[in-house]
């Protein structure tokens, strides 16, 4: 060698090492030191930090990491210098890292990549297979060979996937120049080494086509796609689907290309075929799950319906994502026994708004049926009979996939001749065709979706996480093509936890953006369905998913269009034929209720622009606002007590949407508690004002179904709005509902509290209205704890207020207060004047449960002066309309009423049975004070059947009850009663 340079080169393509002219060199050291050589080769001429170099030594770096490496890199520098041979090869510390400088000396990774970059750079594929080749030829072994670690091992599987990339493209240059036959057995190795690489897939398609295999190449799609169901849940690529689908129609551009030179071949003529040749059935269905899990019913009903025999159509339909193909593809393959002459199978391409041409479609099915190419009549409705004259008498299943609408599906049903069968599915619901079977393709239940997580997901990880897991499946809507993704994300990163998927996925601003992995997107599939909308029902939907109720009834589309209802509804069954809407429920007021899934929702309000949020959701307040408020004038004959706001304009409702609460004041809002809720809620972040105004309103609603929890929601959340504002009057019509609210679940204490403060905030604004209103519920506090002096004076006050304002649902209750306070003092003569003038007054007032309220007062005063028929005519009443109206609280006291009737006839029995009820009813409020009131007449109705033991213990019971919410006179009267009681065994 002289005083010459020696060939130094650095390997790791293979073992990692360095050779001197061709000889391994003795680095020393061990694995350590080779490991380190190795992070350091991976980035030969740059700064590798300390810590990095101490992670790919290490899986789990000791405290003295860092000296350990500074050691092994003085033992590698030492080594190199040994062996350098002139090269200028060295190991240099810099800062707070290492660098390995290679000078003269030849890395084998840096020359691979050289070369794949000449070959992608070569004129000609014969001068790009021979750089390919070279590439290839400088791997010795797998990358980093014999070396462990995180660290390595990623990086080995980095250099293998260059590696297979470049073989592939070797291989396509081998097609490239005609070398498709010596290609062809490679290939079927390298498929079954890497089942998953489509694009290895597409060139033993391509080369075997090119060697006239075209069946073998059918089939080898057919498996790719088996194998990738199977293995990740995921359908082939585009680039896979298009070389297929070329295939099954001999395109012309799968040849092999013409060598440089030579004369273009000319084609032979169509009568070159023999006509004899025999053609097998066509066999086009792509490859289904392997396992349809959840599915099983719809798979019946589906085979069934195909099974009949005198052909038809059967239609499967449902929203982007949800499994239409993988079931429809399940049935078909399940039947093809069933239809020996052949399966014929077409991508109709619906979802992108266009869909494929039905004359194309049909000249494919002629050609698969044996028609050669120039044979296939020009126009559409030739094929069309040809293709009916090609059935008749097969029996052939035809699937269509993904049809856009009827008009595209129409010519191809002549596959429906008798004997055979079509098979179609769609994101629409395609009403206007005759269809054997119709069948909607639901969301997963809970259990389906999980189970499919764990086969997608694979190693048993739902078992590991079950928490993360429901929230995965919480978080995907139950969605199958939602859950694929998720389930081929974690079955890609094994060493990710389902939790760390769950939380990306709980940002809704980014959950589309995680829901895609290779060729499958949720925001894609829904992207498909949105593009074929109209502009006012893409309007209508980013509106819609604008609001934070979970579903709403077609109102709320008027709302969001400022349109007609009749003309809202239309779009609102469009979305729903799209199926980006679907039919919740019918509520009890008979209207649908309608949702949108949530991801449709994430989907449509990344669609949203700021202008359409700050005009909808204050515009769908505002209609809230107005028909709440038109609810309660026809329930209650009044607005509440501070509405509307001087100055304030109502929100002008469609005809057709202010008849809604007038027509079922009581049943109406009953569909609509959580939505009204969400929009209290969503008021108080875009208009505090009409955030407690809404509260206000809608008060009444939740009072006459007893529902506390809903109640105390939305006026905590008014109350929370009004302060934040600093809107004094706000805050006191909010504090004086949540005070009669305490006064309901009888906590005395906090309601005289908040009602105190309500009567002088109202007070200090100049409301006399708004403080008699909370006087009204003051003076029941001070009857309830037998402050009854006060209570009297309160209610003549309040009376006087009341009707000077033209208040005649206020008026009535003062009086009716009046009444109740005189009977608890035992003066009876009055009463029952006081509650006949409240009942002139609640009609007066125009609506029919104040009425109620008072004919209820009315019916007592004439029990207690032995007017019993009209009482029970007056009690039944009550009882009728308050059980119409789900009014537990009504209907507890009606059956009071009539128990006492029947005790004061005499009828111990019939009493019992009524008081049983009343006092169940009142259980059922959830308003202790309502139970209470129905235990003394159920006791005294207990005794008079001979049941002392019972009626004790009923008594008991309610005292307790009494105790706890320091109802005093109840309290005092149920003592009495139980001490009065004989002792046992007397």
């Amino acid at each position: 060698m002289g005083g010459g340079f020696m060939d130094v080169r650095f390997t790791q393509l293979g073992p990692v090492g360095a050779t001197v002219d061709g000889s391994a060199a003795e680095l020393g050291g061990g694995p350590r030191t080779r490991r380190l050589l190795a992070a350091l080769l991976l980035d030969a001429g740059r700064v590798v930090p300390a810590a990095g170099l101490a992670a790919a030594v290490w899986d789990d770096p000791p405290a003295t990491a860092r000296e350990q490496v500074q050691n092994t890199a003085a033992r590698l520098r030492r080594s190199l210098a040994a062996v350098d041979g002139g090269a200028g090869c060295a190991v240099v510390r810099t800062g707070a890292g290492f660098r390995l400088d290679t000078g003269a000396a030849a890395v084998d990774l840096a020359e691979f990549r050289r070369l794949c970059r000449a070959a992608e750079a070569a004129d000609g594929s014969e001068t790009a297979r021979a750089l390919y080749g070279q590439a290839l030829e400088l791997w010795r072994g797998p990358a980093l060979e014999g070396l462990e670690g995180r660290v390595l091992r990623a990086a080995a599987d980095r250099l293998e996937e260059e590696r297979l990339d470049c073989l592939q493209r070797r291989l396509a240059a081998d097609l490239e120049a005609g070398r498709h036959a010596a290609a062809a057995p490679e290939l079927a190795a390298l498929v079954a080494a890497h089942p998953l690489r489509e694009r290895l897939v597409e060139l033993r398609m391509l080369a075997l086509y090119r060697c006239g295999r075209r069946g073998e190449a059918l089939e080898a799609y057919v498996q790719a796609r088996s194998r990738l169901a199977e293995a990740t849940g995921l359908d082939p690529g585009p680039a896979l689907r298009e070389l297929h689908a070329a295939v099954l129609a001999d395109a012309p551009s799968l040849g092999p290309p013409a060598p440089r030179g030579a004369a273009p071949a000319v084609a032979s003529p169509p009568s070159a075929r023999s006509a004899t040749e025999p053609r097998p059935a066509p066999a086009q269905l792509p490859a289904g799950a392997v396992a349809l899990a959840g599915r099983s019913e719809e798979v019946s009903r589906l085979v069934r319906a195909l099974e009949e025999a005198g052909g038809g159509v059967c239609v499967v339909r449902g929203q982007a994502g949800v499994g239409k193909t993988a079931l429809a593809l399940h049935a078909a393959h399940a039947l093809r026994d069933r239809f020996p002459d052949g399966q014929l199978f077409a991508d109709l391409r619906g979802a992108d708004g266009h869909g494929g041409d039905p004359g194309d479609v049909l000249a494919a099915f002629l050609r698969a049926l044996g028609v050669d190419g120039p044979a296939v009549p020009a126009s559409a409705s030739e094929r069309a009979a040809l293709y009916r004259t090609l059935l008749a008498g097969r029996r052939v299943l035809v699937v269509l996939d993904d049809a856009a609408g009827e008009a595209q599906v129409r010519p191809l049903l002549a596959g429906a001749a008798p004997g055979s069968a079509v098979l179609v599915t769609s994101r629409h619901r395609l009403a206007g065709l005759d269809v054997r079977l119709a069948l909607g393709v639901p969301l997963l239940d809970d259990a389906t979706a999980l189970t499919l997580l764990d086969r997608w997901a694979g190693g048993g990880r739902v078992a590991v996480e079950p928490a993360a897991a429901r929230g995965l499946v919480r978080l995907c809507g139950n969605l199958p093509l939602a859950l694929r993704v998720v389930g081929a994300r974690l079955a890609a990163a094994p060493h990710r936890d389902l939790g760390w998927l769950a939380h990306r996925l709980g940002d809704e601003q980014a959950r589309l953006d995680e829901l895609a992995h290779g060729g499958s997107d949720v925001r894609a599939a829904l992207r498909l369905s949105y593009r074929g909308l109209s502009p006012r029902a893409k309007r209508l939907l980013r509106g819609l998913a604008l609001l934070t109720a979970l579903d709403y009834a077609s109102w709320t589309a008027a709302a969001v269009l400022d349109e007609p209802l009749a003309r809202a509804e239309a779009e609102v069954d469009g979305l729903v034929a799209a199926h980006l809407l679907e039919v919740a429920c019918r509520d009890a007021s008979g209207a649908v209720r309608y949702r949108m899934h949530d991801l449709v929702r994430a989907f449509a309000r990344e669609l949203a622009c700021g202008r359409e949020t700050e005009a909808v959701v204050p515009r769908v307040i505002g209609h809230w606002l107005a028909l709440v408020r038109e609810g309660r004038r026809a329930h209650q004959g009044v607005d509440y007590p501070g509405l509307p706001v001087p100055g304030q304009e109502e929100a002008v409702l469609d005809p057709a949407v202010r008849a809604l609460p007038r027509a079922e004041p009581v049943r109406w809002p009953a569909g609509e508690r959580d939505a009204l809720v969400a929009a209290v809620r969503q008021a108080a972040r875009v208009d505090p004002r009409a955030c407690w105004e809404l509260a206000a309103a809608a008060e009444y609603l939740f009072d006459l179904r007893s529902d506390l929890a809903g109640w105390y929601a939305v006026q905590q959340t008014g109350l929370a709005a009004a302060r934040a504002a600093g809107d004094r009057r706000g805050e006191a019509l909010m504090l004086a509902g949540l005070g009669r609210l305490r006064a309901c679940r009888e906590e005395w204490a906090e309601a005289r509290g908040m009602l105190l403060t309500a009567e002088r905030l109202f007070t200090a604004v100049g409301d006399g209205h708004g403080a008699a209103y909370a006087g009204w519920v003051l003076s029941y506090l001070d009857r309830m704890q037998g402050r009854l002096d006060e209570a009297l004076q309160r209610c003549r006050h309040n009376a006087a207020v009341f009707e000077a304002a033209g208040d005649f649902y206020g008026l009535a209750h003062a009086l009716r207060g009046t009444g109740q306070v005189l009977l608890a003092r035992g003066e009876t003569a009055r009463v029952l004047e006081l509650f006949t003038r409240a009942l002139e007054a609640a009609v007066r007032g125009g609506a029919a449960w104040p009425r109620l309220c008072m004919l209820r007062w009315v019916a007592e005063a004439r029990r207690l002066l032995g007017r019993l028929d009209e009482a029970a005519a007056g009690f039944g009443e009550i009882l009728a309309r308050t059980e119409d109206w789900g009014d537990l609280a009504g209907q507890s006291a009606a059956r009071i009423g009539l128990g006492r009737i029947a005790l004061d006839r005499g009828d111990a029995a019939a009493a019992v049975r009524q008081l049983r009820a009343a006092a169940d009813v009142g259980r059922r409020s959830g308003q202790p004070l309502v139970h209470a009131l129905a235990v003394p007449p159920l006791a005294e109705a207990l005794l008079a059947s001979g049941d002392p033991q019972a009626a004790r213990s009923v008594l008991r019971e309610a005292v307790e009850d009494c105790r706890v919410i320091g109802a005093r006179p109840l309290l005092a009267a149920l003592e009495t009663a139980l001490s009065a009681l004989p002792r046992p065994g007397r």
